[in-house]
């Protein structure tokens, strides 16, 4: 009778699984790149599986890993801004529930002094 009571004991007290609730934040939450070619890092805090994925209209970004479970660095990669406008893009850092955002901001390529016609 005891070992059958233990027995049920350790099975409701191993059916019994806790509920983590997902935590999710980036440092530092903007990144700012001049228009050559560069990396960067941010760590972002997580106790679930989450992405950093940029947007089909964010092209020129690519993130290394762009998923992980548990806290990591994240390595940001600009291409070349070619165009001499800056340009900005939002990469949401995503869990279960949540959503931080990632703001990466890249200068354009300087203008180029005119030449005095001779």
């Amino acid at each position: 009778m005891a070992s059958a009571l233990l027995l049920t004991f350790a099975a409701q007290f191993t059916a019994c699984e806790k509920y983590v609730l997902p935590e999710v934040s980036v440092a530092p939450d903007t990144l700012r790149f001049g228009a050559a070619p560069d990396s960067q890092q941010v760590f972002v805090t997580t106790n679930v599986i989450t992405t950093v994925r940029p947007g089909l209209d964010a092209e020129w970004i690519t993130t290394n890993p762009d998923w992980f479970d548990g806290s990591c660095h994240v390595m940001i990669r600009v291409s070349e801004n070619e165009g001499e406008s800056a340009r900005t893009a939002v990469l949401p850092v995503h869990s279960e529930i949540i959503q931080r955002d990632l703001v990466v901001i890249q200068e354009g390529k300087p203008q180029q002094p005119e030449q005095p016609s001779e």
